[in-house]
């Protein structure tokens, strides 16, 4: 199955905050850093289930 047949379903969205997910969204920020995206508190990411992995991008 190539990439482009894969399925694709949105989760839902969370946004970057101080609150007790900073841990998570810490791991995710260096990752997406590592990717050449900066994010910041106040910026939307999005989950999605694809081909049954959770995958988190900006929304």
């Amino acid at each position: 199955m190539s990439e482009d047949d894969s399925e694709e379903k949105i989760l839902g969205t969370t946004t970057v905050t101080q609150r007790w997910r900073i841990s998570l969204i810490k791991a995710v920020r260096e990752e997406f850093a590592d990717d050449g995206l900066e994010v910041e508190e106040g910026d939307r990411l999005v989950y999605k289930l694809r081909d049954g992995q959770i995958v988190v991008e900006p929304a």
